[in-house]
């Protein structure tokens, strides 16, 4: 049943209520009728759709006060975060640790302890080097395979081989590989290394930075699109969405920060993006020429490319997701009307003639498509929701364990309604604008909106155990509890002798 002091103020939070009991909490949140059929607003004003916040973007952060003799550990980088890294519980998964084919996944352990030795940012090498152009072929993976239906957990596509070959078709069917003199055995061997320095973390692993480079391709790929950029632009995106999580941690930026994770001390604001870029640059600019693939570019050419990379890495910080919206609600507003007065496309879009109009047309491409997940097929988003909340789940009682400030937003989480309030607070109010304007300039990505809304009308408050996006098994955060002068109770399972709260719990 339900605690009898229940909050009076509709917009109900977890900080009133006085049990931590799951069921109760849960109880206290329901709302009779409170599916998406009610407004936004509405649902915001009731606390049933969060707000994320990103680099001080609305959504609230619940901050604990840490008393002076209260030290904030130091987290470990490089190969040594093993503590704070968040790692798929799924057999199956595409974690990047290691390549499912044993012949090109010899690495020495020199090489691993080697790894970002003294801060520096080194990349695990490929110490192996078969044959590849008899492993691997550009037309083995047909394009009629590579929609936007595609399923990219199912056992036979989340596989290395196929997804080479995937990847070999969509630079080949971009006419990259004849236009860059690019070798299949230097693609190959580049793409083995980016996968062998990604991490085996719930979400941010090899198969999401894969489908980040498969849906910009399905969106360059796009006549609307594609007449929009430059071969150069093309394959910066390729390249740029491959890598742009390189070594993710499993944490966001302001783990980093207020963990002092030595990440932190090395790279200014944003942290993770610039490390990204960082192991981007390593591995393109790396002296074995094995992983040369921008060797047939001029010099004039190369110095573009990386400037391209950069810009399109650099757009994955959240903290930049709001000045892309606006700019592309400004764009999408005027090509209403331009389409309204019957103006040509090409007058009415981003222009190929404009390095301006480039460079944000390869911003946002590599942006959305790093927000993809939602506009997949309805199975394949709910995988893509269930590694992010899972992240999150676990960097919230990571901050808990270590006296952190709490990131508000990622209270809960074990929790089907705590889920259901996050995932329609990010489509709501991340996702859905982004997509919306990408959609109404381009109109091949109309389906895509479509789906993303759809994801928002499936999640019913009122029925969230049969919601396809609900993420079960996530225990609850062993750290709960109420937090006085920066002092964290014990974890439940290992609770203390004395019972009383002389200490403020």
């Amino acid at each position: 049943t339900a605690p009898q002091n229940q909050p009076t103020n509709k917009r109900a939070s977890f900080d009133e209520e006085e049990v931590d009991d799951s069921r109760a909490r849960a109880v206290a949140f329901s709302r009779k009728g409170s599916n998406y059929t009610r407004s936004v607003k509405q649902l915001v004003n009731e606390g049933l759709v969060l707000q994320p916040e990103f680099n001080g973007g609305p959504g609230g952060v619940e901050r604990k006060r840490i008393g002076k003799d209260v030290g904030v550990p130091y987290t470990q980088s490089g190969s040594r975060r093993d503590n704070m890294r968040v790692r798929s519980s799924d057999p199956d998964s595409s974690g990047g640790g290691k390549m499912s084919m044993e012949e090109l996944m010899v690495v020495s352990d020199e090489e691993r302890c080697n790894r970002r030795a003294d801060m520096k940012c080194t990349f695990r090498h490929l110490s192996s080097y078969p044959d590849l152009n008899k492993m691997f072929s550009e037309t083995a993976v047909p394009l009629e395979d590579l929609t936007w239906d595609l399923d990219c957990f199912r056992p036979d596509r989340n596989e290395q081989k196929w997804q080479i070959n995937a990847t070999l078709s969509m630079f080949h069917s971009l006419g990259l590989l004849k236009k860059y003199d690019l070798s299949t055995e230097n693609l190959v061997y580049f793409l083995l290394t980016v996968k062998l320095n990604y991490n085996d973390m719930a979400f941010h692993n090899w198969l999401h930075a894969w489908s980040v480079m498969h849906a910009s391709w399905l969106m360059i790929s796009a006549p609307d699109v594609s007449e929009c950029l430059t071969d150069g632009d093309k394959l910066a995106i390729m390249l740029a969405a491959v890598c742009h999580d390189l070594d993710h941690p499993g944490v966001n930026n302001d783990f980093l920060a207020k963990s002092k994770d030595p990440l932190s001390l090395t790279y200014a604001t944003p942290i993770l993006e610039r490390h990204h870029l960082a192991m981007t640059m390593d591995i393109l600019c790396d002296s074995d020429q094995r992983v040369k693939v921008t060797a047939g570019l001029g010099s004039e050419e190369h110095k573009e490319l990386m400037s391209m990379i950069e810009e399109a890495i650099m757009a994955t910080d959240m903290g930049v997701h709001k000045s892309i919206c606006e700019e592309l609600q400004v764009r999408a507003e005027k090509v209403a009307k331009a389409m309204a007065a019957g103006t040509p496309l090409k007058e009415r879009s981003f222009s190929r003639d404009s390095r301006e109009d480039r460079v944000f047309l390869v911003r946002s491409i590599v942006h959305t498509a790093d927000l993809s997940g939602q506009a997949m097929p309805r199975e394949v988003a709910y995988k893509f929701g269930a590694g992010v909340l899972t992240e999150f789940h676990h960097q919230y009682c990571k901050e808990a364990q270590l006296n952190l400030p709490l990131s508000g937003w990622m209270k809960d989480l074990d929790l089907s309604i705590g889920q259901a309030k996050s995932q329609l607070g990010f489509i709501t109010f991340v996702v859905l604008p982004l997509w919306a304007s990408m959609g109404t300039i381009f109109t091949s990505l109309k389906p895509q909106v479509d789906r993303v809304q759809a994801r928002m009308e499936e999640i019913d408050f009122d029925n969230l155990e049969n919601w396809g996006g609900y993420v079960r098994g996530l225990a609850p955060n062993p750290y709960k509890g109420r937090s006085v002068d920066g002092f964290i109770p014990e974890p439940a399972k290992d609770p203390p002798e004395d019972d009383g709260d002389e200490d403020g719990g």
